[in-house]
């Protein structure tokens, strides 16, 4: 389904919300504000279908199909230990990184958080990987990269980029010395632009109507609290006030699609308990 398809409405997602919220033909087309309104909706539940994708298809690689580019690349190295992603590429998750200090070979690096306690670490007159003393490794020291190893680097992951350890020395930056990251990110946003717009969600087709369910609810929420009740049981699901499910929503249909296309095992793994 297209964002907006004003010849052919059973095909445009701003179409269905308006018969959804009973609001008639151009009834949200014809109003700016509104149609703003909408627009902002589809763009927040795009984001939501996307992280639903990206965390249940564990081990495959989800992404907008709408774009033209592959997310990954290549971080020149510098003498600086962090590493930040231009916001232009919607970075959301790292999902690997590889790292070479030499400008030929590359080895895996390995998350992790700095702030953790450390039980091994890079003893460099030995090689080897010793035990330490279960505390977190003082990274302003300015030889905290002594305890790391360039065969077995890791990776700091912050906000919009990562800290890499150990960091590359001068002669290693002029050996050309380099990381390279693949990751995953936010799907493009639906502009506000009138007519027939023929961008489609991000996700498999069969769940493009989320981006029609979903608004309508927001908007019922605000001006038709009456249905908002039938469209919250479309997204959510419904249960009783036992906690029997009756039906289930959209956004677990998602996640049992995803979860089921993966060949590794599902990184979304939901626990109800049900107090009778």
């Amino acid at each position: 389904m297209f964002k907006s398809d004003t010849t052919n409405r059973y095909n445009g997602l701003i179409q269905r919300c308006e018969d959804i919220c009973g609001l008639g033909a151009t009834g949200i087309t014809a109003n700016a504000t509104l149609y703003s309104q909408f627009i902002g909706w589809m763009n927040q539940w795009n984001h939501t279908g996307a992280s639903i994708a990206i965390m249940s298809w564990d081990g495959a690689d989800y992404d907008d199909p709408s774009y033209t580019t592959k997310p990954s690349g290549t971080f020149v190295g510098t003498t600086n230990r962090d590493y930040n992603f231009d916001p232009s590429y919607k970075m959301m998750k790292i999902k690997l990184v590889q790292v070479t200090y030499d400008g030929i070979n590359y080895v895996s690096a390995t998350p992790f958080d700095a702030s953790d306690p450390v039980d091994t670490i890079f003893d460099p007159d030995t090689n080897i990987l010793e035990s330490a003393d279960n505390l977190p490794l003082a990274t302003k020291d300015p030889n905290v990269d002594n305890n790391f190893s360039i065969d077995f680097p890791k990776y700091d992951e912050q906000a919009n980029g990562f800290s890499l350890y150990p960091m590359f020395t001068a002669a290693q930056v002029a050996a050309g010395a380099n990381v390279y990251v693949e990751f995953w990110r936010a799907p493009n946003d639906f502009d506000t632009t009138s007519g027939t717009d023929t961008y489609v969600p991000s996700f498999d087709v069969q769940f493009h109507h989320l981006l029609a369910i979903a608004p309508s609810w927001e908007y019922c929420k605000l001006y038709k609290p009456d249905m908002a009740g039938e469209l919250q049981g479309d997204v959510w699901g419904a249960r009783t006030a036992r906690g029997l499910l009756i039906r289930t929503g959209i956004l677990d249909d998602m996640k049992n699609w995803y979860t089921s296309k993966d060949r590794m095992p599902p990184r979304i793994r939901v626990h109800r308990v049900l107090k009778i």
